[in-house]
C-alpha cells in the first residue's frame, strides 16, 4: 500500500513536471477514442435499426394461377408445420389486385382499364421475432420453393444480403481501426512515458543503486499511462455525448417517425472503451520502463 501511495505522488509529480507532454498524450488519446466511440455508437443504431427492418420482414408465396386445391393443402401443411411461423394470410387475386389499386400513383392509373388480372394469389407469412429469425425464414423458403403451384417467394433476399454483407465489412472495419488506433496509442504514451523517465533518469538510477525494486521505479509511471488512457477515455466520451445530443435533437423528428430512438453507446461497450484506454496506457507504460530497466541493469 505505501508504494502504491508512493507511486501515486511521484505520478503526480511527473505530470506537474511535464504538463505539456501529458496534456498533448491525453488530447491524442481523446481525438483517438473520439473517433472510434463515434463510429461504434453510429454502428450500434445501424445495427438497432436493421434488426427491427429484420423483425418485419415476412415470407411471400406467390402460387400459379392453375394451382390445385391438393397443391395447396401441400403448401399450407409444409407453412402450418413449421414451429417458427406466427402467422398466414391468404391473399386472392382479386384482393391482391384491390390492393395494387388502392396504392398505385397517378402515372399508373391507366393500368385500371386492363381487362384482366395479372397479379397471382399469394401467402404472406409473419414469423415470431426469434434469434436467427433470418435462418429459419431462408429455411422454409428453400422448401417451399421446389413445390408445385408455386410461382415464386419472395422476402427481400437481395437487399437482406447486401446489408448483411455490410454489416460484416463495418464490424471488419471497427475492429481494423479499432487496432490501428491501439498500436498508434501505444506508441504516443510510450514515448510520452520516456519523455518524463529520461527527465528523471538521474535520480531513477540513483534509486536503483541504493536498492529500490524495478517495481518501485515502475508503478508512478504504470499510474501516468493509466492516468493518461483514463482521462483521454472520459474526455472522449463526453464529446460523443454532445454528438449524441446533437444528433437526437436534429433529427427527432425523423427518428420517431421510424418508431426508433437514437441510442448511445450501450454500456458494455461503453465499459469497454474505458477498460482498452486502460490497458493500452498500461501497455505503453510497461514497455517503455521495462526497456529503459533492462538497459540500465
Amino acid at each position: 500500500m505505501q508504494t502504491f501511495i508512493s507511486g501515486f505522488r511521484t505520478t503526480l509529480s511527473n505530470i506537474l513536471n511535464n504538463k505539456q507532454t501529458f496534456f498533448l498524450s491525453v488530447a491524442t488519446i481523446t481525438i483517438s477514442i473520439f473517433i472510434l466511440g463515434l463510429f461504434l455508437m453510429l454502428f450500434s443504431n445501424l445495427n438497432s435499426f436493421l434488426s427491427k427492418l429484420d423483425d418485419e420482414v415476412q415470407l411471400i408465396v406467390y402460387l400459379n394461377d392453375n394451382i390445385s386445391s391438393e397443391e395447396r393443402k401441400v403448401l399450407e401443411d409444409i407453412i402450418s408445420k413449421s414451429p417458427f411461423v406466427k402467422s398466414t394470410t391468404k391473399v386472392s387475386k382479386k384482393l391482391a389486385w384491390e390492393e395494387f389499386q388502392s396504392n398505385m400513383s397517378e402515372n399508373l392509373k391507366p393500368l385500371l382499364g386492363m381487362k384482366f388480372n395479372p397479379l397471382p394469389a399469394s401467402y404472406k407469412i409473419q414469423f415470431y421475432e426469434v434469434d436467427n429469425r433470418l435462418v429459419h425464414i431462408r429455411k422454409l423458403s428453400e422448401q417451399l420453393k421446389d413445390e408445385k403451384g408455386i410461382e415464386s417467394v419472395e422476402y427481400g433476399q437481395e437487399w437482406i444480403t447486401k446489408i448483411e454483407k455490410f454489416m460484416f465489412f463495418s464490424r471488419l472495419f471497427l475492429f481494423a481501426m479499432g487496432g490501428l488506433l491501439c498500436f498508434g496509442l501505444i506508441l504516443i504514451i510510450s514515448n510520452t512515458i520516456r519523455l518524463s523517465i529520461y527527465s528523471r533518469r538521474d535520480e531513477i538510477e540513483l534509486m536503483l543503486l541504493i536498492g529500490a525494486t524495478p517495481s518501485f521505479v515502475k508503478v508512478p509511471y504504470l499510474f501516468e499511462g493509466m492516468l493518461q488512457g483514463l482521462t483521454g477515455s472520459i474526455l472522449a466520451l463526453f464529446l460523443i455525448k454532445g454528438i449524441n445530443f446533437y444528433l437526437k435533437d436534429e433529427f427527432q423528428t425523423t427518428i420517431e417517425s421510424m418508431s426508433m430512438e437514437f441510442q448511445f453507446i450501450a454500456e458494455p461497450y461503453l465499459f469497454g472503451l474505458v477498460g482498452l484506454s486502460l490497458l493500452v496506457g498500461l501497455v505503453a507504460s510497461y514497455l517503455s520502463t521495462y526497456q529503459f530497466l533492462r538497459i540500465n541493469k
